[in-house]
């Protein structure tokens, strides 16, 4: 019991959990400013800055829990996503359509 405690202690301390309380993540200027992206967008991938564990260049949020954290609907996250994807600023590893969760490698960053 006292292997799973630390292991969870251990990930909390290290995951965007606890920014929800503290702390603050920016945006990439070129991507704030990119007139092709939408506020749902902004909003996703901000989600997914948050989501970077240090030292990773990738995060694994579902989207359950990406549409939770930026209030936008399953669908408009997926369109946001695909979004992102055409302009260059994500690449996803994994099948969006399966609802399994998925690999998200930031490129502005």
């Amino acid at each position: 019991m006292e292997f799973n405690t630390s292991i969870t202690e251990r990930y909390l301390r290290n995951s965007p959990i606890k920014w929800k309380k503290m702390g603050f993540a920016m945006l990439p200027t070129s991507v704030v400013m990119d007139i092709r992206l939408s506020r749902p967008c902004l909003m996703v991938y901000w989600i997914l800055v948050m989501h970077l564990f240090k030292g990773r260049k990738y995060c694994f949020p579902s989207l359950k829990i990406i549409a939770e954290e930026s209030r936008y609907s399953r669908p408009s996250v997926v369109k946001a996503i695909k979004e992102l994807k055409k302009c260059g600023y994500l690449e996803v590893e994994g099948d969006q359509k399966s609802g399994k969760v998925n690999k998200y490698f930031l490129k502005a960053l």
